[in-house]
């Protein structure tokens, strides 16, 4: 297949020429390079993982094959490609009938759509975040950059210059999508980084359910995935957001995802970290006035690996509920579970819960990073942290009962998990556990 790529350093031309290639108005294209000022501006993070090496300047910032050969159904798809998002779990039988569809990503393009007519008939939008810049220029321009800037650190602006698929959502006041909408993003070159935006709005009264995922092969070099994510719930809207990553080993995933949560809206956003050479991941939330936030991580680091996630939940109005509870395996790796909890001055009546838990085998270590601003003292706020190794004596006891030690260190590991995995969608829980017990047996947590 024909393709069209472009390889760093990056310059003001570079970031003319993906907005050229993908048909941009000039708006989007000075977006992009404000975006593009700020990453030569800001200097990497200056907490968490180790993360220099990364190679910018000969990174792969955009590669798409031509639109002539897109396969356009789902039998024109590769399969091995069928086959990881099966493995994901967001493609089965009765979901091929029933559910709305999917949206697959291949490195920097979008090149699989399948939808219901019922979305059309609802007037809710569900498509690439870079045809919704052209069919739906307003909305775009209303929401896109308000709640993640691109000054916000050196990855969004990254992203903000040179993002290209991902996925746009719209959903009408007074309309809830009663199924889960689908995306898929796949990484299928060496050095390659990918950079998909997703935009999300939920207007009034409205529900929905979206649920992505995220994969790549193993590369001799590292790639890099720095996606954004914005979300709009707004008032009395409910939103959940799920995201299952299973990547290599040797990908940066160094994400910034957030939501803006109006009044009387709920939101409940629920992460599977499994795989990746470095994750750094903090789901924020700004919540208003009786509204509603559930932020879920569960994540898996092994040896060679950092997983730094945690989540972030800012207060700005009365009567909010904030919940982040995350849980961490490691085994040989080193996990980081960070919290950011800030409570504004004009809220009153507010409760902030977090909690962290940590399992340790083998040589893994974990840690508990809370950190907490509170400018008014009449709300409620709590952290907890809790970390374990594996309990031999457990493992003696379940033994006694007649149980080998695999399936009893599984029982271990799947109920440690569960309080998170029970969060996603009914349908996906039994796949993700699944998808779970693989990764452990790889990496020989049941050995």
């Amino acid at each position: 297949m024909q393709e069209i790529t472009i390889r760093g350093p990056l310059n003001e031309e570079k970031i003319k020429k993906i907005s050229e290639i993908l048909n941009e108005p000039d708006w989007m294209t000075n977006i992009r390079l404000k975006g593009l000022d700020y990453f030569n501006k800001l200097d990497l993070p200056k907490f968490g993982p180790e993360i220099k090496n990364i190679d910018f300047d000969n990174m792969i910032y955009y590669r798409s094959i031509t639109k002539e050969n897109k396969p356009k159904r789902w039998e024109d798809l590769p399969e091995d490609i069928k086959n990881r998002i099966e493995k994901l779990g967001l493609r089965k039988e009765f979901e091929r009938e029933f559910l709305s569809g999917l949206l697959y990503q291949h490195d920097s393009s979008s090149i699989y759509k399948e939808i219901k007519k019922y979305l059309d008939q609802e007037g809710i939008i569900f498509m690439p975040l870079s045809q919704a810049v052209k069919d739906y220029p307003e909305i775009v321009k209303e929401y896109f950059g308000k709640v993640i800037s691109f000054g916000d650190n050196k990855f969004a602006a990254l992203n903000t210059a040179v993002w290209s698929g991902g996925v746009f959502i719209y959903v009408p006041e007074n309309v809830k999508v009663d199924f889960p909408l689908q995306a898929y993003f796949w990484i299928g070159t060496e050095n390659l980084g990918q950079f998909e935006r997703t935009l999300i709005i939920a207007d009034k009264n409205s529900k929905v359910t979206y649920i992505e995922g995220c994969t790549a092969p193993i590369y001799n070099v590292s790639s890099l995935h720095a996606a954004v994510v914005e979300v709009f719930a707004k008032e009395n809207s409910e939103v959940t957001y799920a995201t299952i990553q299973n990547w290599s080993k040797n990908i940066y995933n160094l994400v910034t995802k957030r939501a803006k949560v109006y009044k009387n809206a709920k939101i409940k956003w629920i992460s599977a970290e499994f795989g990746s050479k470095v994750t750094m991941l903090y789901p924020g939330l700004i919540l208003e006035e009786n509204s509603t936030g559930e932020i879920y991580t569960m994540s898996i680091a092994n040896e060679n690996q950092i997983i730094d996630t945690g989540g972030r939940i800012l207060v700005n109005g009365k009567n909010s509920r904030g919940y982040i509870v995350t849980k961490s395996i490691s085994i040989n790796g080193r996990a980081i579970n960070r919290i950011d909890i800030k409570i504004f001055s004009n809220s009153e009546n507010s409760k902030v819960i977090s909690k962290c838990d940590s399992l340790i085998e083998g040589n893994g270590t974990a840690e508990s990073i809370p950190r907490m601003e509170i400018y008014n003292n009449k709300n409620y706020y709590n952290h907890e942290a809790k970390t374990e190794k594996i309990d031999d004596q457990k493992i003696l006891y379940l033994q006694s009962l007649g149980i080998d030690k695999k399936k009893a260190k599984r029982l271990i590991y799947m109920g440690f998990a569960d309080d998170i995995l029970k969060n996603f969608p009914p349908s996906y829980q039994m796949r993700i556990k699944k998808l779970l017990e693989i990764e452990l047996e790889e990496i020989g947590g049941f050995g």
